[in-house]
C-alpha cells in the first residue's frame, strides 16, 4: 500500500511540475509604440495639420474682429464657428488613438501568438523586468508594415459675412474618415 502511495505521489508531482512550466513573457512600451511607429506617427501628423488649419482660420477671423471691434455678432458667430472646430479636432483625437489602440492590439496579438508568448504585459506598470523581455522595438517593425492613412478634415473658410441661407455659424465639413 505504501509503494502505491508513493508512486501515485511521485505522479502528481511530475504533472504538476510538467503544469508550471515557465510560461514566456515579454514585456511592451505603448508610449513608444505609438510614438514611434509609422502608424502612430502618421496620426500625430494628421492632428498637427488639422490644428494649424484650425489655427489659420482662427488668425483670419482675429482679423477680421480686429477691423469691426463692435460687431458683436461677428464675434458671436466667430466663437461659434470655433467650438464647432474644437469638437471635430477632438472627434479627429478619438480616431486616431481608437484606429491606433486597435492597430496595436491587433499587432500585439498576433505577435504573441506567432512568438508564442503567453503574455505580454505594459512595462509602465512593473516595478522591474529584465530588458531582455521587452520586446518593444520588434512590435514597432510589425506594426510599420500595416499602412495607415487619415482622409483630410476640410474646415469651411471664415467669412465676414454669414451666407445668405445660413444664419447660424459656418460648419466645418465633417467628413472625415481614416482608412486602413
Amino acid at each position: 500500500m505504501r509503494t502505491i502511495s508513493a508512486i501515485a505521489l511521485c505522479l502528481m508531482l511530475v504533472f504538476a511540475t510538467t503544469g508550471c512550466a515557465a510560461s514566456k513573457i515579454a514585456v511592451v512600451d505603448p508610449a513608444r509604440l505609438f510614438q514611434e511607429s509609422e502608424p502612430g506617427k502618421a496620426g500625430i501628423e494628421h492632428l498637427k495639420q488639422l490644428e494649424a488649419a484650425m489655427q489659420e482660420q482662427l488668425k483670419t477671423a482675429q482679423g477680421m474682429i480686429e477691423k469691426a471691434p463692435n460687431d458683436e455678432a461677428l464675434r458671436a458667430r466667430f466663437q461659434k464657428t470655433f467650438v464647432g472646430y474644437q469638437q471635430i479636432v477632438n472627434a479627429e483625437q478619438q480616431k486616431v488613438v481608437q484606429q491606433i489602440n486597435g492597430l496595436m492590439q491587433k499587432t500585439l496579438e498576433d505577435f504573441r501568438t506567432k512568438n508564442g508568448y503567453s503574455v505580454i504585459m505594459n512595462a509602465e506598470g512593473l516595478l522591474a523586468f529584465d530588458p531582455k523581455s521587452d520586446v518593444t522595438k520588434d512590435v514597432i517593425a510589425e506594426m510599420d508594415k500595416t499602412k495607415v492613412t487619415f482622409a483630410p478634415v476640410k474646415l469651411e473658410p471664415i467669412t465676414a459675412a454669414p451666407k445668405a441661407d445660413d444664419k447660424a455659424a459656418p460648419k466645418a465639413d465633417a467628413k472625415p474618415e481614416a482608412k486602413k
